[in-house]
């Protein structure tokens, strides 16, 4: 039983040490998108719309072609979809983004 027990650990571990790299890989290219004080203009700007879904509102980001391949945006930690701001403006030119707010967390209930 401990060895699946550890096994768990382990993978939980790696898990979160992936998410702590691609959080400071975003942040990253945020930080670089706002040193250069350019950002080209939106040929699609980004969407805020909400839906009721089992009672909760919950808000989500959109930007893209509708007709591209669409590009669900799913965090791993609690937070909103914020956070998906520095790929919104590189993905939106190809990709339908979609990227929700948790239940609890930016404009979601």
């Amino acid at each position: 039983m401990r060895l699946y027990q550890s096994a768990g650990r382990n993978q939980c571990s790696q898990f979160a040490n992936i998410l702590l790299l691609l959080s400071v890989m975003l942040a990253s290219f945020q930080l670089l998108a706002q040193a250069r004080g350019k950002e080209r203009p939106a040929k699609y700007p980004t969407s805020y719309r909400t839906i009721r879904i089992d009672g909760l509102s919950i808000c989500h980001r959109e930007a893209g072609p509708k007709d591209a391949p669409t590009i669900l945006l799913l965090h791993g930690l609690p937070s909103s979809s914020r956070m998906f701001e520095p790929l919104f403006a590189r993905l939106r030119d190809g990709y339908h983004l979609v990227a929700p707010d948790y239940p609890g967390f930016g404009h979601s209930d």
